[in-house]
């Protein structure tokens, strides 16, 4: 082989080296930027070039690749500690999602550094969640002002992550938790207020039933006095028509009628045991009935009495 055609092969070979290492691919999803020396590269008018995905050139040995993934990232901030406007400590969880929006920008500031970009951010977060959580009490932190409470940092953070190109999309709150201490004393704060509570509703539970209690017995005496009212009325009417009923019945016939009350008062009297004996003299009105001689009806006025004492 001649020197002719080993120097053309050294020359083919040379060409093809530099050809494949002028050329550099993006891939989806990134962006690059060519480094001269070590200082971005820049067009005439100032600006820096950004290379989108797909093929390029550039000059070997002088111009360097930076690739950078311009996706959206999620970062995540653990445990931290911040103090609410009570003075109280809350240990807050949350993340952030962010992408690169200016690669000059970024590479100026953190050196195209991923890794001291999420520190940056995570101070910014952190700084945001201090003076936020600052203005609000651990009561409307859990309840109503959690959302606003993200929405201000969202604004917070992007306002300060523009600076070093990096475009903040959403902060988002995972969990607020408590120190146990901070968790015992608001415990103990929240017993107490349903402990209040429970004695407001007891002793308005007891008025009512005190009230229901006066009512019922207020119907019950007014009711039993109108029943007894009542009952007296009848029995004094029915006393009447008894009355009037046995002066009626007197009236007819007088021996009747005082025949009829001396059976009774007999039977009231003689209607004990079957043993009983009663030794005694029948003198007197009582007994005028067991007088034969006192009587026009005495035989029939001993028979009933007899039957009577029976």
């Amino acid at each position: 082989m001649s020197n002719k055609l080993m120097g053309l092969i050294v020359v083919v070979i040379v060409a093809l080296l530099l050809i494949f290492s002028s050329m550099f691919r993006v891939n989806q999803g990134n962006e690059a930027v060519i480094l001269k020396l070590g200082e971005l590269n820049q067009t005439r008018d100032g600006q820096v070039k950004v290379y989108t995905p797909g093929l390029h050139f550039k000059i070997p040995l002088i111009e360097q690749v930076k690739t950078y993934d311009m996706r959206l990232r999620t970062l995540t901030v653990d445990s931290s500690r911040v103090v609410t406007n009570e003075q109280k400590d809350v240990i807050i969880d949350a993340y952030l999602e962010w992408k690169i929006n200016n690669i000059s920008q970024f590479y100026r500031s953190v050196s195209g550094n991923d890794s001291r970009a999420e520190l940056l951010l995570r101070q910014f977060l952190e700084a945001s969640l201090r003076a936020e959580v600052g203005k609000i009490d651990i009561q409307g932190l859990i309840n109503n002002e959690r959302d606003q409470l993200m929405q201000t940092l969202t604004k917070s953070v992007q306002d300060q992550a523009k600076k070093i190109g990096i475009d903040v999309v959403d902060v988002r709150i995972k969990q607020i938790d408590l120190p146990e201490t901070v968790t015992e004393s608001i415990y103990q704060r929240m017993r107490s207020e349903r402990q209040k509570v429970a004695s407001s509703i007891r002793a308005q539970g007891e008025q009512m039933s005190e009230s229901i209690r006066a009512d019922a017995d207020a119907t019950v005496t007014i009711t039993l006095a109108k029943a007894d009212r009542d009952a007296k009325e009848i029995k004094a009417k029915a006393d009447a028509k008894a009355a009037e009923i046995y002066v009626d019945a007197y009236g007819k016939s007088e021996n009747f009628y005082n025949f009829w009350r001396s059976m009774q008062a007999y039977q009231a009297s003689f209607s004990g045991k079957k043993d009983d004996v009663f030794i005694l003299k029948p003198e007197g009105k009582f007994f005028n009935y067991f007088n034969s001689s006192n009587s026009p009806n005495s035989s029939v006025a001993a028979k009933a009495s007899v039957s009577q004492v029976k």
